[in-house]
């Protein structure tokens, strides 16, 4: 048990996402949910979310240099601001439409620390304990995630949506001061955006595509939760099974922590292939029950794969002998930019296909979880 608490630093970053997932829980889980029930149409659900990842790809860069004057853990308070302001638009949606440009700069501007996360892990987390580092850091974000999720259905349900918007901002402003005990100030780089561009631009480093195949995992788990949403009809059901499917995860995510630190390139082809298999159950299954039942499989399946993968990314920024923190920066560019594009053809598509565009993102998330492998295997750390 040692190996999960080896510095002082990992209980702080354990109780910081924990304090993040239960804040965030609101726009990460129910976000296009929200928006969905506030009458927008999914292809401008789908362009709002591009615009968001537009902005968080010219947003990132700034990090390095920020948090370089004015340390890691004001650049996540400034973060978690435009988090507060967004979540009070999207539990106030009859001032949506009037505030949709405050609310569209807010959600991405909130991207600012994005690159914290791998940043402190790579500082601080041995490379022999990351995998046992990430099965608990994994197990703090559902945590987080499940608890909320039972207060955002309650809250929304009931329409106390001020004690939820309470509630959501404390949580925010607490995991700024739980940061502020391993806040530390990188290195200041000459021209970090210029830097960024270039490494993104010429450099051969795998790290990069890896983030950029990301994208079809980020939007699948954006608006999988609106699709079961909208097989059922009903936000108290929804509520439920994502609740549920949260709790299957905790046991499987503390096995494939070990099983990580023993064998990364077996856990990682194994989670491949389990997660390929289930995202492909979408693309058949019409049955209410099915879906909620692979629902919560899936989402069970891709915590484990991400812990197992996201070990692999922090191995790669690790052993890079470029600087941890500009890489941070440069793979959450890849995966914005990424982002970007696939959210326009998306929502372009969602117009003239309407519902069917579930079709796509399935299949993009399929081919995504190969090529992520693909390339892993190939990069210096996997060797």
């Amino acid at each position: 048990m040692k190996e999960y608490f080896y510095k002082k630093e990992y209980k702080y970053m354990y109780l910081s996402i924990f304090l993040y997932n239960f804040a965030n829980a609101l726009s990460e889980t129910f976000g296009a949910v929200m928006l969905y029930k506030a009458g927008l149409p999914i292809h401008i659900i789908l362009l709002i979310y591009g615009i968001r990842f537009l902005i968080m790809g010219f947003i990132t860069p700034l990090y390095v240099t920020i948090s370089s004057k004015i340390g890691v853990a004001k650049c996540i308070l400034i973060s978690n601001i435009f988090n507060i302001i967004y979540t009070y638009l999207v539990l106030n949606t009859q001032n949506l439409y009037a505030n949709i440009v405050i609310f569209v700069i807010s959600m991405g501007l909130n991207g600012l620390s994005n690159p914290s996360s791998d940043a402190l892990s790579s500082k601080y987390v041995e490379s022999e304990h990351r995998g046992r580092f990430n099965s608990l850091y994994s197990i703090s974000k559902i945590l987080g995630t499940v608890m909320a999720s039972c207060l955002v259905a309650w809250g929304v349900i009931s329409n106390n949506t001020l004690i939820l918007f309470a509630i959501i901002t404390m949580f925010f402003l607490m995991q700024y001061l739980v940061i502020s005990k391993i806040d530390y100030k990188p290195k200041r780089k000459a021209n970090v955006f210029k830097a960024s561009i270039k490494y993104l631009v010429h450099s051969k480093s795998r790290y990069k595509i890896i983030y950029a195949l990301k994208t079809s995992h980020i939007i699948e788990r954006n608006f999988v939760p609106l699709y079961l949403y909208l097989v059922l009809q009903d936000f108290k059901a929804f509520s439920v099974i994502t609740i549920l499917s949260l709790l299957f995860q905790v046991v499987t995510i503390i096995l494939i922590g070990e099983y990580t630190d023993k064998d990364i390139k077996k856990s990682n082809s194994l989670v491949t292939l389990i997660k390929a298999s289930i995202t492909m159950v979408y693309l058949f299954a019409k049955d209410k029950f099915i879906i909620s039942l692979n629902k919560t499989v899936s989402d069970n399946i891709s915590k484990v794969y991400d812990t197992s993968i996201q070990t692999s990314i922090q191995n790669i920024i690790k052993e890079s002998k470029e600087d941890n923190d500009l890489l941070s920066s440069v793979g959450q560019m890849s995966l914005c930019f990424t982002e970007v594009i696939v959210f326009s053809i998306l929502a372009i598509l969602s117009k003239f296909i309407g519902e069917k565009i579930f079709i796509v993102i399935f299949i993009l998330s399929i081919l995504s979880t190969v090529f992520i492998n693909v390339n892993i295997k190939k990069s210096k750390s996997s060797k």
